[in-house]
């Protein structure tokens, strides 16, 4: 059975170089797409075939939820896919 699920990801931390939240579509342990989101409003995209900026799918599988969740910089949450959707048509550029 496929695992699918949408995460958004708050990072706490003071560096204006790096997101603030990281949004991503993962399936069976793999991201296939992401946004990151900057705190200046800036958003970032990597998808299976294209990416923006600095922003690139990860090499290696996903941490669970749980493993990310247990570092105090993170704050995980799932979401539905609509709320992924928006994010992802708003950072290539959509409505």
């Amino acid at each position: 059975m496929t695992s699918n699920y949408f995460q958004r990801v708050q990072w706490h931390h003071e560096s204006g170089d790096d997101p603030v939240v990281l949004w991503a579509h993962v399936v069976d342990g793999w991201e296939v797409r992401k946004v990151d989101e900057f705190a200046d409003g800036r958003l970032e995209w990597a998808g299976e075939e294209q990416e923006s900026g600095g922003t690139w799918l990860s090499e290696v599988p996903m941490p669970s939820t749980g493993e990310v969740g247990g570092d105090p910089q993170f704050t995980v949450e799932i979401v539905d896919e609509r709320a992924f959707e928006r994010v992802w048509e708003q950072a290539r550029g959509g409505s």
